[in-house]
């Protein structure tokens, strides 16, 4: 005796609509306010130049928020004792 068990030629049924499946993705995997990709600076090994990093060299910022970015450089800012102010 045969089972049908196997593959066949008809898709699973969707439990949720295309459109919601597509929503739903890019709320988990896009961001919305990503910086653009920037290009690395060939003739020195990890320099950045987005212009966000406070020393030049690349930290990952660039991929930030702009208010996760804010965020980053005022706890920077207090670890490394530079006064806002005077920036």
């Amino acid at each position: 005796m045969m089972s049908d068990g196997g593959k066949g030629s008809s898709p699973r049924p969707f439990s949720v609509s295309q459109e919601t499946f597509g929503n739903n993705y890019d709320a988990i995997f896009r961001k919305k306010e990503m910086t653009p990709r920037v290009q690395e600076d060939k003739k020195e090994f990890g320099s950045c130049g987005c212009g966000r990093s406070p020393d030049g060299k690349c930290c990952g910022w660039h991929g930030l928020t702009e208010a996760d970015y804010q965020e980053a450089l005022a706890e920077y800012n207090r670890r490394n004792g530079v006064d806002a102010a005077n920036q």
